[in-house]
C-alpha cells in the first residue's frame, strides 16, 4: 500500500522464502524537498520466533548530500553520508555499532559507486 500525495509510504512483504514477514512505513517531512525522511520496520523471523524493530531517519544536507542513521532493538546502530560528486557517481562513508558490546570494534566502511 503507498500513498506518495501525503508523503507517506507504507509497505508489507515476506522474505526469504517465507521465513520472515516485513512491515515498513515511513513518512516524508517536506515531500516537495526529501528533506526528511523517518522510518520504522518491524520483522518477523518465524524461524526463529524473533522480532526486531528497527526506525531510522535521512536528512539532504545539500541537493549533493545526504546523511541517515538507523538503530534496531537488538542494539545495532549505523549511520552514513553519502555525496554524490558527479552525476550518478556517488561517495558513501558508514559507520556500525553494537550498542550491547561495546567492547567490540565498530564496523567502518568506504564505498565508491560509478556509473557512466
Amino acid at each position: 500500500m503507498e500513498d506518495n500525495t501525503s508523503g507517506e509510504i507504507a509497505g508489507t512483504k515476506m522474505n526469504e522464502k517465507g521465513d520472515s514477514a516485513n512491515a515498513s512505513y515511513y513518512h516524508i517531512v517536506n515531500p516537495s524537498t526529501n528533506i526528511a525522511v523517518v522510518g520504522a520496520e518491524m520483522t518477523h523471523s518465524f524461524f526463529t520466533n524473533v522480532n526486531t524493530i528497527t526506525v531510522g531517519t535521512q536528512h539532504a544536507l545539500d541537493p549533493l548530500t545526504t546523511i541517515k542513521a538507523r538503530a534496531n532493538n537488538a542494539g545495532k546502530a549505523s549511520a552514513l553520508i553519502q555525496h554524490e560528486w558527479r552525476p550518478k557517481s556517488i561517495f558513501t562513508i558508514s559507520g556500525e555499532m553494537d550498542t550491547k558490546s561495546i567492547d567490540k570494534s565498530p564496523k567502518v566502511g568506504l564505498a565508491l559507486a560509478l556509473k557512466p
